[in-house]
């Protein structure tokens, strides 16, 4: 049996949503490097990509410029991402399910995405630590298929 040797990708970007542009071509290149499948990838970069998009809209009502790490880890059967902010605490964990829309009406915008994270994500963890969010991902996946 091949024993991967974890791989660790780390980026530092500003609290700007067109970052997001940066840990999307990320995790695509590794995605292609370390043979993830289609769709554990997408779920990964679908999570990836709302839980920072929230960190960038909500974890500064002050506004100003910070900065937010990523670190994606690709080991033996799984992908970890740690998303480190230095926000207003939040942890995911603690969101209420979504609330379905009353009968003939539309249901509210928001919400969705951290249930959608809750449904591709095996583990989420958040810690705060000396002022910082720390929020774990982690996917079990088989690692160095072919990319399809």
């Amino acid at each position: 049996m091949h024993v991967l040797l974890p791989s660790t990708t780390e980026l530092l970007i500003r609290n700007d949503i067109a970052q997001l542009a940066i840990l999307s071509e990320a995790m695509e290149r590794i995605g292609i490097e370390h043979g993830l499948a289609q769709k554990p990838l997408y779920e990964l970069q679908v999570a990836l990509d709302e839980m920072v998009s929230n960190v960038i809209k909500y974890a500064w009502p002050d506004g100003g410029a910070h900065e937010i790490r990523v670190r994606i880890t690709v080991s033996s059967g799984q992908v970890t991402i740690v998303i480190v902010d230095d926000g207003t605490p939040f942890d995911p964990l603690d969101a209420p399910p979504p609330r379905s829309a009353p009968p003939g009406q539309r249901p509210r915008p928001g919400g969705l995405g951290i249930h959608l994270v809750k449904q591709f994500i095996d583990k989420i963890e958040h810690a705060r630590i000396g002022g910082w969010n720390y929020l774990t991902l982690t996917k079990q996946c088989e690692v160095g298929v072919q990319h399809q």
